[in-house]
């Protein structure tokens, strides 16, 4: 008996008559490709009669309907796709809609068929993207707005007349630290529009007395360090923007220049930076906007400066996240969280945002 396994049947048909036998061909379900043959009676290489031959011919295997899995937790729907004769293999996808661990779909589709032994892909919901609320307590407007912005949630600004300073966040909802998924709107309650007020002369002052007079008069501080060129200037303000007697309007920003003390360290490499002022009992999000353009290798940092001469107490600041956000159109933001507790004290340390290398221009 000549061995025709595999041939397409009329081959084999024709293989065998021109050996004088006569065979007869039978479909039959089987992994074989359709219109091959399967497997011949008797099997090829034994004796037999011109008669009494039959090939078996595959139609292919047999087909299985995939069963409905959607809206079962993970491991049901892997059991029951086990139970049909399948393998399977688990993917987390991103949904907001339908309950972590829940199979959104499948790959084949419910109802589709497939071969028994081949593999289902379940489609299971790792839940909707998540991120953690910036804590907005007493922030200017347009700062709480950009630090959600930041931080991918959407932000509602409610007129609450008497709730916290003028032009200030007085409550928010949800409240800080609270895991929403991406995209959440949080509602912001500000109290009276913000008036403009007089800025009040500061050099001379303690980073400090600045910083409480501002805040007194609802303006915000931000604090830049520069070597003291005399030993009066240490800690205390050499310079400040906007100048003595010009109107701000609260919720903005006043800088102090600070006087500070040689740095010890001198940097290796060409960066871009920025510093930013901090404040007692505050989560907040910085960023420093660059080009990556024209700054192709350079890596963001950022740091608790504390050198400068008001006492700073070690453990009152802290970062507790920092990176690069891509801002899809050819500038990075490198974003930096900080944390102070109450005793911190204004004036005695600022965050630093450094990009390096990365020459000026």
């Amino acid at each position: 008996m000549p061995d025709v396994k595999g041939q397409p049947a009329e081959v084999a048909e024709r293989i065998l008559a021109d050996l004088g036998f006569n065979p007869t061909l039978k479909q039959v379900s089987a992994a074989t490709p359709a219109g091959l043959v399967s497997s011949t009676e008797p099997v090829a290489g034994s004796s037999t009669s011109t008669d009494g031959i039959t090939i078996r011919v595959s139609q292919g295997p047999t087909l299985q309907v995939v069963p409905d899995t959607v809206n079962l937790e993970g491991d049901l729907a892997a059991t029951a796709l086990t139970e049909s004769g399948f393998k399977v293999d688990q993917t987390t996808i991103t949904s907001a809609l339908v309950r972590a661990g829940t199979v959104v779909r499948s790959s084949p589709p419910a109802g589709r068929s497939a071969e028994p032994g081949s593999t289902i892909v379940l489609l299971v919901s790792g839940g909707a993207r998540t991120t953690a609320v910036p804590d907005l307590a007493a922030a200017p407007v347009a700062k709480a707005v950009k630090s959600l912005q930041l931080a991918r949630l959407r932000s509602l600004v409610i007129p609450a007349p008497g709730i916290g300073a003028p032009g200030k966040v007085g409550a928010q909802s949800p409240s800080p630290g609270q895991v929403s998924a991406v995209g959440t709107t949080v509602r912001l309650w500000v109290n009276k529009p913000a008036e403009r007020v007089k800025v009040p002369s500061l050099v001379g002052l303690t980073g400090g007395s600045a910083s409480a007079l501002l805040q007194n008069l609802g303006i915000e501080p931000r604090f830049v360090s520069r070597l003291a060129r005399k030993i009066s200037e240490l800690g205390t303000v050499i310079e400040q923007s906007p100048p003595a007697n010009s109107r701000l309007t609260q919720g903005g920003y006043a800088t102090l220049v600070v006087g500070i003390l040689p740095s010890k360290q001198q940097a290796q490499k060409p960066s871009l930076a920025e510093s930013f002022g901090l404040l007692p009992k505050r989560t907040d999000v910085f960023s420093f906007v660059y080009d990556k353009t024209s700054c192709p290798s350079g890596r963001g940092a950022a740091q608790i400066v504390s050198d400068l001469a008001i006492p700073f107490r070690k453990g009152t600041a802290s970062i507790i996240h920092q990176g690069p956000v891509d801002l899809g159109d050819g500038r990075v933001a490198q974003v930096a969280v900080v944390s102070t507790n109450g005793d911190f004290l204004p004036g005695s340390a600022e965050v630093a945002i450094r990009i390096q290398p990365c020459p000026r221009r």
